[in-house]
């Protein structure tokens, strides 16, 4: 291994790094520097800071680094533009090379700024997803952006052959009916297989036509997320779609739901929905819709419409108790393996044993976090339903934390209790909450085999950081 290495090291550097522009993942990158200094010396940071971007500040001196260095730009696969309160995630953006040149943001360099992202974006062709989520125009003074700078931005994007997940976010860039520049190029997006639009910008309806444009460029999309307001692409067929979220962003009449559950109905490869209806579906679904359904994040409402005749779901997010789940008269629990429930207002317990009863198989349950959700229920009766979830190996909320009152002592007795009752239990939610990253701490359930003169396997946790989205 060490003399192909060896070997390798002999080729000219151009070549090197040709090869290593291949290598898409950090992870492989860092385990190709391991190997010695001089793989070390290739690799970082040449290409390790130069994969990912997700930048929340303006940062202009990183843009004039990258539109500067077309040889380091042209290997960066995502880009990601976050608000600057955006922390669910770490900022990840060129630092080696530009120690000693950074320099505060001038309002006065903005169109400096935006060209040089613009030279930036047109370096990198071998970009695979940009997603721009931008902060309240209406917040924000001097407002973010302007609409020629937006447009001119997503121009960039145009012809980039790898390119497959496009996300825009917010109303900071805002398309508004004065600039329909502003998403001109969006409609010469194509082959996209990833789409998310979200904010009320995008609710407009002059909008419609080119959103239409782009979604018929697009016949391999697989994801999608779109208002509820734009009902004018209700009736587009995407033969590959898998997963669609659909989103009200201002307000609609309850007459708007018809116009989507026609488009559910085409689409009949979706196998992921994310859908609140305005009010009860008194057509229902068709029972030879949505063929390949498995996971749905819904309402009462909705939910009801679709076990109007047998469905195998896989995974079940809903506003709906679970005892009144299981009660749905095409309901069937035994492919059920994760379940959300939001509040259980009477009985818990008994409710929770119905759905333990009706869905055996349950690997993931997910608990109310808000105490006026459910009532606390004692951790004997908590003991009690996961005896009977013998395939559990997550479980969220603040149930268990609620049922000992918040005392580390008892609930290290607690989890020890839960570990004999699933033996495939993981992973629960601690009570201390990550507002970084919009989720608790993780403790993390560590089994290990005995070895030598220790026999059995021995059971230990671990508090660790909520996971970066």
């Amino acid at each position: 291994m060490l003399g192909a290495t060896s070997n390798l090291l002999k080729l000219p550097q151009e070549i090197l790094d040709e090869i290593l522009a291949e290598i898409d993942l950090h992870r492989h990158l860092v385990s190709f520097a391991c190997v010695s200094k001089a793989c070390t010396a290739l690799v970082i940071p040449r290409h390790t800071e130069y994969r990912v971007l997700r930048i929340r500040h303006k940062l202009p001196a990183v843009w004039e680094h990258l539109a500067r260095r077309a040889d380091l730009a042209r290997n960066i696969r995502q880009v990601h533009l976050c608000e600057r309160h955006n922390q669910a995630s770490s900022d990840r953006f060129p630092q080696t090379l530009l120690k000693g040149v950074e320099r505060p943001y001038k309002p006065e360099e903005e169109d400096e700024r935006v060209q040089n992202i613009c030279k930036a974006l047109g370096h990198m062709d071998k970009i695979q997803v940009f997603t721009w989520t931008t902060e309240n125009i209406l917040t924000l003074q001097p407002p973010p952006l302007v609409p020629q700078h937006g447009a001119e931005i997503i121009a960039m994007l145009v012809d980039k052959a790898h390119l497959k997940h496009v996300a825009l976010g917010g109303d900071g860039w805002y398309p508004y009916p004065g600039h329909p520049n502003a998403v001109y190029s969006l409609w010469k997006l194509t082959d996209l297989t990833n789409l998310s639009l979200s904010g009320r910008v995008w609710t407009q309806s002059h909008l419609a036509p080119l959103l239409r444009l782009t979604l018929k460029s697009c016949p391999n999309l697989e994801a999608l997320r779109i208002p509820m307001e734009l009902t004018a692409l209700s009736d587009i067929v995407l033969p590959h779609l898998k997963r669609v979220k659909i989103v009200m962003q201002s307000g609609a009449k309850p007459s708007i739901d018809r116009y989507w559950v026609s488009f559910l109905q085409r689409n009949k490869s979706i196998e992921d929905i994310s859908w609140f209806p305005v009010q009860h579906l008194p057509s229902g679904i068709s029972s030879n819709a949505l063929p390949n359904l498995k996971r749905v994040h819904t309402n009462a409402e909705f939910l009801r419409a679709l076990y109007a005749s047998p469905r195998e779901l896989e995974s079940i997010d809903t506003t709906l108790e679970p005892s009144a789940l299981v009660s749905l008269k095409g309901f069937k629990g035994s492919s059920v393996q994760s379940v959300r429930f939001g509040a259980v207002t009477i009985d818990p317990y008994y409710s929770l044993l119905d759905l333990a009863e009706a869905c055996p198989n349950i690997r993931v349950l997910t608990t109310p976090d808000k105490e006026s959700d459910m009532v606390a229920l004692p951790l004997e009766m908590w003991l009690d339903i996961f005896s009977r979830l013998p395939q559990l190996h997550t479980f969220r909320g603040q149930a268990l934390w609620a049922s000992v009152k918040g005392d580390m002592d008892a609930m290290h007795l607690a989890i020890m209790k839960c570990v004999q009752r699933c033996p495939l239990l993981k992973e629960l939610d601690h009570s201390k909450y990550d507002y970084k990253r919009g989720a608790y701490n993780k403790i993390v359930i560590i089994r290990e085999e005995g070895d030598g003169e220790e026999e059995g396997t021995h059971v230990r946790y671990e508090v660790r950081r909520a996971p970066a989205v």
